[in-house]
């Protein structure tokens, strides 16, 4: 701050202002980053989730009917909101499915069980989650 010997005439130059800007523009920068990692990791935690969810519904299912369910529809699930998920294949052998959130591009997918294949090409293991972007 300068003081210009003037009574009531003392404030900040225009390079003590831009600098200001400066170094608030770079926080804002980080703090961004940071916010955008923390929200993906949360986008993946949710994927993940609702197929668990989808993988405990359908043995349910199997254990009722002794097949497993081809219609999301048929399984008593509540997904997380802009969340969709597919069941792409779905026999007494196993079934395999997927699911996305709106406005994304990463999906996951798993697939449980023998003569099932993985629509995405995510999934290369019966019973895990593999999550990216296909």
């Amino acid at each position: 701050m300068r003081h210009t010997g003037k009574p009531g005439k003392q404030g900040f130059t225009f390079v003590e202002v831009m600098t200001a800007l400066a170094l608030l523009a770079v926080l804002v920068v980080i703090a961004w980053g940071k916010f955008n990692q923390s929200y993906e990791k949360a986008l993946r935690a949710t994927l993940m989730s609702d197929i668990r969810n989808l993988a405990t519904a359908q043995e349910l299912y199997y254990r009722l009917h002794m097949y497993y369910a081809n219609d999301i529809s048929l399984v008593d699930i509540d997904p997380s909101p802009k969340s969709t998920i597919h069941i792409t294949e779905a026999h007494n052998l196993g079934w395999s499915g997927w699911n996305e959130i709106e406005r994304t591009t990463e999906k996951c997918e798993m697939y449980v069980g023998k003569n099932v294949t993985s629509s995405l090409g995510l999934a290369n293991t019966s019973e895990k989650i593999f999550c990216g972007e296909p």
